[in-house]
């Protein structure tokens, strides 16, 4: 049966792209300067009128990605399962470390039987764990126990909801200790001066460089285990206070041929 115009899927393709390149701070006359194009050209194409494949690859470029993670992407943004668990779904899991593990070893993609060959997980012991992720209706169980995902691979978790909370204090608790900074797994910081709505671009630009970072993951799941170690990358702002150091000096001033050196300004 042919599909309806409705259902057509490059509508989503395009607005996951305009959803990065906004995240990236890319605008059409951007894009036009750099395709030799006019800005409405630009402007047409994200109406979805003339735009081809080589031409949404070169867009693509742009938020280097491929066509095919961009696809990856709408299909994300297209998903009506669960992308939000509930206060008491999130509380279960919360109050359960290995719960929370196989939980998101799932979401990951992998199948019962992958868990089983490389983390050395007991098959009893992992149906009980997947027997309460069915009764959470996160997963369902199926015959031969395979399952069946119910929510989003890259949930929401609520900013200020039991699973955040949690993950703070096991963090604090010594589980990301601070000398992993000196092993050879790479690691960056930088610190900026933001504005609110720099802050949420900066959200969309965390959710992006998890799910590149799952990519990674995903091209590795059948490499071999002797090849392979588990890494918790963590991505955090915090806002820090800077009004202990001086923030402006006053001219130097000349009095009866004395000079008057700075005076520090400690108001924030």
């Amino acid at each position: 049966m042919m599909r309806k115009k409705s259902d057509r899927q490059l509508p989503l393709l395009v607005n996951s792209l305009r959803r990065l390149l906004r995240a990236r701070g890319i605008g059409y006359r951007d894009i036009a300067r750099t395709l030799a194009v006019s800005e409405p050209t630009i402007k047409r194409w994200f109406a979805g009128k003339g735009i081809t494949v080589e031409r949404l690859e070169d867009l693509c470029a742009f938020v280097d990605v491929s066509l095919i993670e961009l696809i990856e992407f709408a299909a994300h943004d297209a998903d009506a399962r669960l992308r939000q668990l509930s206060i008491e779904q999130e509380q279960a899991l919360a109050q359960d470390q290995i719960l929370v593990f196989i939980f998101t070893i799932i979401l990951r993609g992998w199948s019962p039987d992958e868990l089983w060959r490389e983390q050395g997980l007991e098959p009893a012991a992992l149906i009980v764990y997947l027997t309460r992720l069915d009764k959470l209706r996160l997963i369902d169980l199926l015959p031969g126990n395979e399952v069946r995902l119910l929510t989003v691979r890259d949930i929401e978790w609520r900013k200020d909801g039991p699973m955040r909370t949690q993950f703070a204090q096991w963090l604090k608790a010594g589980y990301f200790a601070l000398d992993a900074l000196q092993s050879k797994a790479p690691w960056g910081a930088e610190m900026v001066k933001l504005s609110e709505s720099s802050l949420a671009r900066m959200e969309d630009m965390i959710r992006d460089f998890q799910r590149n970072i799952r990519l990674l993951g995903e091209a590795d799941r059948h490499a071999s285990a002797a090849q392979k170690a588990w890494y918790l990358v963590l991505i955090s702002s915090g806002r820090i206070d800077l009004r202990g150091l001086p923030s402006k000096t006053k001219r130097t001033a000349v009095r009866d041929g004395r000079v008057s050196f700075p005076q520090i300004d400690d108001t924030p």
